[in-house]
């Protein structure tokens, strides 16, 4: 029985270890317990001196109710760490604590043991869907020291399609959306596309694949696309004073402003304008620039449509009918326009606001750059494998090299938080491109773009240029914009 007990002591561990030294360790340990921070990190500093002398206690501490005592067992393992590969098995199961803290200290913990922590892997793996954002971002720092190559692997279609099926009606219903179309592109290709709930509340017709959304700030990459094959073709330079090509009336503290704003800087909304002028643009009151242009991110719907006012000047057509022409004739979009038409207006969805109530309907009769693309969810996800596709051999698409130029990062985007994506798309730094917003995350890029109207439409695309895959969210209601996420 003597030999039982001993078995399970986990001071047993510590095999030659002098009474001096383990009455030390108990007495620090003890302090974990102290409300006064100071003293545990003190009692920590002392631990960690010792070596690996306190692992088997910090094993068991590791296990305390109190959590505090956790979460100070777990720091000082780590900075005992690669000593004490022991304690392995037991930091990875606090990965399943209660405690976030316990958590994220643990998973540091186990990338100090590099490739020695390989039975932790899939754990830390899990962990890249936790709660906590930092306890996601300690789980990818650990992987990236352990193996790196085993959050690359993209979860199987099936889960993600199943997930899509059960979660969408139930959002529906608890966030008051009326209809949601989504449609995922995988390989390059649409490999699944669904419809959920009503485009109008009253009549009860239910979102199908022809229903038509508003895209409301996803047009802005559409437009890019027309603006970049216009540069490629010789006829604008994104690098060149757009007021060379079409002066605007602006107002700022420096005259000079007006003549260095280029296409570049609007399409990376860097142009020092603001969203909208006052009295909104269509009367063609002055425009503010807020600071010199080309060194500051300020998103800026006004840009796009000076940018606009431009491009219709070099092609001397409206930008919907060069849009149809040039893009969505070519692409075979047929339910997509800048404007309003007979036939979208036998499709269109109505929107709603926060309450489920009906908003009034939009007649965009203009085109604006900015906001105005109707379009549905397949003709959408049509035009993100256009961008995607590695041969481009027609005269539709942009080169390889203004696809590159369009989705590098152009100015990093510090006002604007990466986008919170769980997983191996574990987001780090937010960029912009040209027209696009770029995530750069733990397995690489993600290019995206959301919209929002004031009609009640809220959408969301973005696209992964490595794997060929991508997904347009569309929905008819305010809280789609809680629902996306």
């Amino acid at each position: 029985s003597i030999i039982i007990i001993l078995a399970i002591s986990p001071l047993s561990f510590s095999q030659g270890i002098n009474s001096n030294d383990e009455n030390t360790i108990l007495s620090l340990i003890k302090k974990f317990s102290a409300k006064d921070p100071f003293i545990n990190g003190e009692a920590i500093t002392s631990l960690v001196k010792m070596g690996s002398l306190p692992v088997d206690y910090l094993i068991k501490s590791l296990k305390d109710n109190n959590d505090t005592v956790r979460v100070c067992s777990a720091i000082a393992l780590s900075k005992i760490a690669p000593q004490g590969s022991k304690a392995i098995p037991f930091l990875t199961e606090a990965l399943k604590d209660n405690n976030s803290e316990v958590r994220w200290c643990s998973a540091i913990a186990l990338g100090r043991f590099q490739k020695e922590a390989v039975e932790s892997v899939q754990p830390l793996i899990s962990l890249l869907y936790d709660n906590d954002r930092d306890v996601r971002w300690a789980a990818y720092i650990s992987l990236s020291k352990i193996n790196k190559e085993a959050i690359n692997k993209p979860p199987e279609f099936s889960k993600i399609v199943e997930i899509l099926e059960k979660l969408t009606p139930q959002l529906i219903k608890e966030l008051k959306v009326p209809g949601v179309s989504i449609s995922v592109i995988k390989k390059y290709k649409i490999e699944w596309s669904k419809n959920f709930g009503v485009c109008d509340v009253i009549k009860q017709n239910t979102v199908n694949n022809k229903t038509i959304f508003e895209a409301c700030s996803m047009s802005k990459p559409v437009f890019t696309f027309l603006v970049l094959k216009l540069a490629e073709e010789g006829k604008l330079d994104l690098d060149k004073p757009l007021s060379d090509y079409l002066a605007e009336q602006f107002v700022s503290d420096n005259d000079e402003y007006s003549k260095l704003i280029t296409a570049r800087m609007i399409l990376t909304h860097t142009g020092g304008m603001p969203n909208w002028r006052k009295g909104g643009e269509e009367r063609g009151g002055p425009i503010p620039i807020y600071n010199r242009p080309g060194t500051k991110f300020y998103y800026s719907g006004e840009g796009i449509y000076y940018l606009q006012r431009v491009v219709e000047q070099i092609t001397k057509e409206p930008l919907e009918r060069y849009a149809k022409q040039n893009l969505f004739d070519k692409l075979g979009l047929e339910s997509s326009s800048f404007v309003m038409t007979e036939g979208i207006n036998k499709q269109i969805a109505t929107g709603y606001d926060k309450s489920g109530n009906c908003n009034k309907r939009s007649n965009y009769t203009h085109s604006n750059a900015a906001y105005t693309l109707y379009t549905t969810a397949d003709d959408y996800a049509k035009f993100i494998i256009e961008i995607m596709k590695h041969n481009k051999p027609d005269q539709l698409s942009l080169s390889e090299e203004m696809t590159n130029e369009m989705l590098c990062h152009q100015i990093r985007s510090d006002v604007r938080e990466v986008i919170d994506r769980p997983g191996r798309s574990l987001g780090l730094f937010s960029y912009r491109g040209l027209g696009w917003g770029i995530d750069s995350t733990i397995t690489g890029d993600i290019i995206y773009h959301s919209g929002a109207n004031q009609t009640g439409f809220r959408c969301y695309s973005q696209f992964n240029m490595r794997e060929g895959s991508g997904i347009v969210i569309m929905t008819n209601g305010e809280n789609g914009s809680e629902l996306i996420p």
